[in-house]
């Protein structure tokens, strides 16, 4: 049985896929190490990009998490249990990521911790600021198919800070608040147990820093960095873009086009979007929200700095500072042009398609 367990808990939009990537190369190079990094066998399956173990704690915690069903939990179970078998095998350390487990509530912390049976479990987060979280939550958001603007998104998230804790604790949908109040994230983990918690600042770029703070927290031998640019990776989108996305899906709502296609449409604007050269500005946090967001952002450090955590890196890197918010509102003319990259995202290979071809899939549609 592993004598120890390092739990990587990486919050959304944190550098969580590059560092899984990392240590998914260095694989070997843990073991040598006496580190386990655990693949599951059958990693590739679905839309993964990289081994992590975010499914594999579905078949235990299924349901506690709002988008796994009961069916998806069910199917999950040999996957942890897999999962298990290989820490009881391992005598030594073994490192676990997975993002999700951020947002589970006080009794899936029992419930993890008690069905791992190791004594000794550290946890690792790694975080950045709200100025930089949300505008790339809410980016997800648009990307998953959703249209709400991106003023109304942080209104209903700051209706869910205003109920409490309490509720936040509770409420299923509430889970964003669970991981982004690092302060209640660090209690709720070294109350059930952990015996250290540390919160690793993520500084955006270099990457390599990142790196190197998360391996010093987890107490790793030094990883072989691979470029991200040399390897698959979430790409954003900005301002203009976004904007233009999120038309997109309300007039897919509106006209009931299927899920599987109306996700098709997604993806090629989307990497439309991404090969050209003059995309426009991020998403930033609107004017309006600034102070507010400032004012959670120092809520919330103040209290994480009474929980006893290891902080790994720069305070200021979860600091919301609106002084810094230099980039404009996208302009109507980079909207437009965005707008124009969707639409030739389509017209291009519509009409490079051969008159028989086109013939052929016009039939296809009358009889089909």
């Amino acid at each position: 049985m592993a004598s120890k367990i390092v739990l990587h808990i990486g919050l959304q939009k944190s550098g969580t896929t590059f560092l899984q990537h990392m240590l998914q190369d260095n694989n070997e190079a843990l073991a040598e190490a006496d580190v386990l990094y655990p693949v599951p066998p059958d990693w590739e399956r679905g839309k993964r990009t990289v081994a992590n173990h975010e499914w594999s704690s579905y078949g235990l915690l299924g349901t506690e998490y709002p988008w796994v069903s009961e069916l998806r939990a069910s199917r999950e179970e040999p996957s942890w249990q897999a999962l298990l078998d290989q820490i009881n095998a391992w005598p030594a350390t073994v490192l676990l990521s997975a993002e999700a487990l951020s947002v589970i509530r006080a009794g899936a912390v029992h419930r993890l911790l008690d069905a791992l049976s190791v004594d000794d479990v550290e946890v690792v987060v790694t975080a950045r600021s709200l100025g930089r979280s949300l505008p790339s939550l809410w980016q997800q958001h648009i990307r998953n198919g959703r249209s709400m603007s991106f003023e109304a998104y942080l209104g209903g998230l700051a209706a869910q800070r205003d109920k409490g804790w309490d509720h936040i604790e509770t409420d299923p949908d509430a889970h964003i608040w669970r991981a982004f109040i690092l302060s209640r994230l660090v209690r709720r983990w070294s109350e059930a147990g952990a015996g250290r918690v540390s919160v690793v600042t993520s500084p955006g770029r270099p990457p390599a820093l990142l790196l190197e703070r998360f391996t010093q927290a987890a107490g790793l031998p030094r990883l072989t960095h691979v470029p991200v640019a040399d390897r698959q990776a979430h790409t954003g989108l900005t301002a203009p873009e976004t904007l233009v996305l999120a038309s997109l899906n309300a007039a897919l709502r509106e006209n009931f086009w299927p899920e599987r296609k109306a996700d098709r449409v997604r993806q090629v604007v989307t990497e439309r979007f991404q090969a050209r050269e003059r995309r426009g500005g991020k998403v930033v946090i609107p004017l309006e929200w600034r102070s507010r967001l400032a004012e959670w952002s120092g809520e919330d450090l103040a209290a994480l700095q009474d929980t006893g955590a290891h902080i790994v890196g720069d305070h200021g890197d979860l600091r919301y500072d609106p002084d810094l918010e230099k980039t404009s509102p996208p302009t109507p003319e980079e909207t437009g042009r965005a707008g124009a990259e969707a639409a030739l995202a389509f017209a291009e290979p519509a009409l490079q398609e051969s008159p028989i071809r086109r013939n052929a899939r016009r039939l296809r549609r009358l009889m089909g």
